[in-house]
């Protein structure tokens, strides 16, 4: 399986805001049009769009802790494959890829993750990697950290 991540472009940009998520996972992740419009006024948010081989099928978003002075901390904000796509390991493929991606970087000492109350299947999948759980709020969600 030939997983890659790319830069957001102005020539994929399209794609990956047509990618689409099943109904119950509306209400986990924030639409990737709005991720994107965000980044404009944060030079320092980093957008990948998932690729199967030639194909946008999903899309990353991170970013350097730096509004929070934390600048040895990087957040993944968002994280979504197509539903067409799901359940065949890409997801894993791409989050192992965009770790390595935040891992090269000098100042990146913790990766955190922060998912919504009732999507836990996210605990499973981040502790896989290493996440721990650092904070639960049944109305904030729970945090995740990987240290680096």
């Amino acid at each position: 399986m030939n997983v890659s991540l790319c830069e957001v472009t102005k020539d994929n940009w399209l794609d990956v805001i047509h990618l689409e998520i099943t109904k119950e996972q509306e209400d986990y992740v924030a639409l990737n049009s709005e991720s994107i419009a965000e980044s404009s006024f944060y030079p320092h948010y980093v957008n990948r769009a998932i690729y199967l081989d030639d194909k946008v099928v999903g899309f990353m978003q991170y970013y350097q802790e730096l509004e929070e002075g934390l600048p040895d901390e990087f957040y993944i904000a968002q994280f979504m494959v197509d539903v067409n796509y799901q359940g065949q390991g890409i997801g894993k493929i791409a989050t192992e890829l965009v770790i390595n991606e935040m891992k090269a970087i000098p100042e990146c000492k913790k990766i955190t993750i922060l998912y919504m109350p009732g999507h836990h299947a996210m605990r499973k999948f981040y502790s896989q990697f290493g996440f721990i759980v650092t904070e639960e709020d049944e109305e904030d969600g729970v945090v995740m950290e990987l240290d680096v």
